[in-house]
């Protein structure tokens, strides 16, 4: 790539770690309300995590070991939600809660493609994604850059343009912002609300002007309420 296509690049890179700082900073402090809430805690701040990784990697001109990083931001946020709208309290409860015990050959988390199974009556516009999960569809480029595929080995020659690693940018970003929403669903918080979704509404209207994709049908600006149970008490209180 040119100069000036990295210049672009840097500039974009730095917007999406300015949108992880703000997130950052609008989330609320102290333990969470109830075990259910806990785990998806720590779902939403693994999303971000990964969110912040996949910037700073791009800074770095690591634009493959980014790509790696787009199926765990997607999963931990997905996560995040089937915690809160998917899980029995039954499965929550058998979720280990020392690193040692959960790092053992014990029952974990749903993958991807049965998140989106699982969450598709809830959120009907991932219909998109579940069915891009299935049978090889496109969804599945992120197992591929994820897994060390051969979309990952042939851009060792002649890597990446400007577009790509742009649309890669706001994917993240996206991907991100379905964690921040998870939290406006834990607590009240008037400023995440308005951020989160006024943001998803400006990275769909980039997507649109920059690649031609959408208009993207209107979405609400709240999410349903989560399921009432909270499964007892936090475990990092």
């Amino acid at each position: 790539m040119d100069a000036s296509s990295l210049e672009t690049i840097r500039a974009r890179a730095q917007e999406s770690r300015q949108q992880n700082a703000h997130v950052r900073l609008l989330f609320p402090r102290g333990a969470a309300s109830s075990l259910r809430a806990d785990f998806a805690r720590c779902s939403i701040d693994l999303a971000c995590e990964h969110h912040s990784a996949i910037a700073r990697l791009v800074l770095a001109g690591e634009y493959g070991s980014a790509a790696a990083m787009l199926r765990p931001l997607l999963e931990a946020s997905g996560i995040a939600s089937w915690l809160l709208y998917c899980a029995s309290c039954e499965f929550i409860n058998g979720l280990p809660t020392d690193a040692a015990t959960a790092e053992g050959r014990i029952r974990d988390l749903p993958l991807i493609d049965e998140l989106a199974r699982d969450l598709l009556p809830i959120f009907p516009a991932i219909k998109v994604l579940s069915d891009g999960l299935k049978n090889r569809g496109p969804a599945t480029v992120l197992h591929k850059y994820t897994h060390g595929g051969a979309a990952q080995l042939v851009r060792r020659g002649p890597g990446w343009n400007e577009g790509e690693v742009m649309f890669m940018l706001i994917r993240s970003d996206l991907f991100s912002i379905l964690a921040s929403a998870a939290e406006t669903v834990i607590a009240t918080n008037a400023d995440l609300s308005a951020y989160t979704f006024g943001r998803r509404d400006d990275l769909g209207k980039e997507l649109e002007r920059l690649f031609g994709l959408g208009p993207f049908p209107e979405q609400p600006d709240h999410w349903p309420t989560i399921l009432a149970d909270g499964c007892g008490a936090p475990f990092s209180a």
